[in-house]
């Protein structure tokens, strides 16, 4: 594809956000149906030249249509000259660039028109498809539409209207049914902190075979059959009630994002900015998982978003997928939001190195402390000695009471200690003993001089009789350094002291004596990282941080979304650790 014609996609797509803006205050008004609906319709018909894959005689007709529907809105609207004003611009430049765009194509060589490619529905395993199907104009909610959270019902079933019978009605069954299921088991795939990672891939399967069943309802082999028309069923499902729902919000943006449409992702983006705040999780969840091949530009254009609930929507997605923007990101660096600049941050790590370190280094020195820690730890990861000295300077001075202080210092104790340079072991311990919520991580630092350390606190946690959970992180920490099974203090507490003694013996029997840094009694290396991350039994609750001690030893080479498909980590997993075998 030539440069100028993906300028003029670059174009198309300003117009599109022109128009999606005009349709958001069309949506609001009763006596501007008629225009809207023609709104609808130019931004599908903009969506369809996006998409198409060269310049040909489609996709410039798509802009002409495009252009006759921005001015028969225009025409059918009064009262609301700044509107008028956006669709004239747009519709000036789509006859424009229409117009050049033909001339160059008469211009050419006649070539042959490509044959029309067939489409059949392959199954989802493990990941998602990305599903061929027709999208109509997207559609938007109006602010009154929107009710409070009463808990009433806001269009009751929708779908079942009057006269609908027969085949169809079982279809529409069948798609609820469908439905029902996407909305239950985007929740169920999310684990618990203590559940084994690899249970999501059951009800990962189930959700993508529900995603397949409901696609073919609308692409039935024989043309004569009704299809269920797919989309509006799915707005119908979504908008049934007032009250946020997660589960139908996931099922409406998960479907669309698995469609191989740019109209699709235009409904996702503008349902977005009508959706609930409580709802935004959803979209998330969709955007990082959906297979739709544009994905990936969409959440870019979140990110740049003016909103900063949308913008956090969009930095969430783009971490998850492992993709960065440098526009955006670097507008989002310089944020006034905290929150969203350490969002930016984890997604500037995935920009290209100087670029990052060039834009991570600028916050070092900033007036928020957990930002410059966040940042410092960023570069860590990126194998910039500039982060590791920050840190160190962080937890080599008392923070007070500093609630932001001491937030910034847990970021550098945590990430040290994921480092476990032998070099910071004093450091982290006194840090941690400093405040018993850090006493678990000196688990992950690994070194053997922590185990004293970690024994006194627990012995002095039980004599104080102090909470079950406290003492068994502790115990979980001197096992993550030493293996073997520590004991937790319970009803036989006459026992719990010969007990601990026996393991501590057991342990300065196995330790190497060079005092290497340990995991679980062994040595440690990345390849046991990366074993743990794999085994199916490794609890959800510990996998976010061997992912990021994964990327700190490969300064960022490895980086595994431990929230994304089953299938596609242990993919993952699997090049990890060939890679790491080769290195040996």
């Amino acid at each position: 594809m030539t440069a100028s014609v993906e300028r003029t996609k670059g174009l198309a797509e300003s117009v599109r956000a022109t128009l999606e803006a005009s349709l958001l205050v069309l949506a609001d008004r009763s006596d501007a149906t008629d225009a809207a609906d023609a709104v609808r319709a130019a931004i599908a018909r903009i969506s369809k030249f996006v998409e198409a894959e060269a310049l040909g005689v489609g996709p410039i007709e798509h802009l002409e249509s495009a252009e006759g529907l921005v001015r028969a809105a225009r025409e059918r609207l009064s009262g609301d000259e700044t509107t008028s004003r956006r669709l004239e611009s747009a519709a000036r430049w789509l006859r424009e660039a229409s117009g050049s765009m033909r001339e160059r194509l008469l211009s050419r060589t006649p070539e042959q028109e490509p044959s029309r490619a067939v489409f059949e529905l392959l199954a989802s395993v493990g990941v998602p498809r990305a599903h061929r199907v027709e999208v109509p104009p997207p559609r938007v909610l109006a602010r009154e539409d929107l009710l409070e959270e009463t808990g009433a019902p806001f269009r009751g079933a929708l779908g079942a209207g009057p006269g609908v019978a027969g085949e169809l009605a079982q279809l529409r069954q069948i798609a609820r049914d469908c439905l029902e299921d996407l909305a239950s088991l985007g929740s169920l795939r999310r684990l618990h902190d203590w559940e084994p990672w690899i249970d999501a891939r059951t009800f990962e399967q189930r959700l993508l075979d529900n995603l397949d069943a409901l696609v073919s309802l609308e692409l039935p082999l024989d043309p004569r059959a009704p299809s269920v028309g797919l989309v509006d069923e799915l707005w119908r499902y979504a908008t049934e009630w007032a009250v946020p729902d997660l589960g139908r919000t996931f099922a409406l943006a998960f479907t669309l994002c698995c469609l191989s449409s740019e109209t699709a992702l235009r409904w996702v983006v503008l349902a977005l900015r009508r959706s609930h705040p409580r709802t935004h999780p959803a979209f998330v969840d969709a955007l990082a998982l959906g297979s739709n091949g544009a994905i990936d530009r969409v959440v870019a254009e979140l990110c740049g978003d003016d909103d900063p609930a949308i913008a956090a929507v969009g930095l969430e997605a783009a971490a998850r997928r492992g993709r960065a923007d440098v526009g955006s990101t670097l507008l989002l660096l310089q944020h006034p939001s905290a929150a969203l600049v350490c969002r930016a941050i984890e997604v500037a790590t995935r920009l290209p190195v100087q670029v990052s370190l060039a834009l991570l280094s600028r916050l070092l020195d900033g007036g928020e402390p957990v930002v410059a820690a966040t940042a410092a730890s960023a570069l860590c990861e990126l194998g910039d000695p500039r982060g590791v000295k920050h840190l160190r300077h962080v937890l080599g001075h008392d923070p007070g009471s500093d609630r932001e202080a001491l937030r910034a210092r847990r970021i550098a104790l945590e990430t040290l200690c994921l480092l476990g340079s032998a070099a910071d072991r004093r450091l982290v311990a006194a840090a941690a003993g400093a405040s018993s919520e850090g006493l678990d991580l000196l688990g992950w630092h690994g070194h053997p001089e922590h185990v004293p350390v970690l024994l006194e606190a627990l012995r002095r946690l039980v004599s104080a009789g102090g909470s079950v959970a406290d003492a068994a992180r502790i115990a979980r920490a001197l096992e993550r350094i030493g293996g073997g099974a520590v004991p937790r203090p319970g009803a036989m507490s006459h026992e719990f002291e010969p007990a601990l003694a026996a393991w501590a013996r057991s342990f300065e029997e196995r330790r190497p004596a060079d005092g290497a840094r340990l995991r679980f009694g062994e040595r440690w290396t990345a390849s046991a990282t990366v074993a743990e991350l794999a085994t199916p039994a490794t609890k959800q609750e510990v996998r976010p941080l061997l992912a990021r001690e994964l990327a700190l030893a490969t300064q960022g080479a490895m980086r595994l979304d431990v929230t994304g498909w089953v299938a596609a980590q242990q993919q993952e997993l699997a090049r990890f650790h060939d890679a790491l075998a080769r290195q040996g």
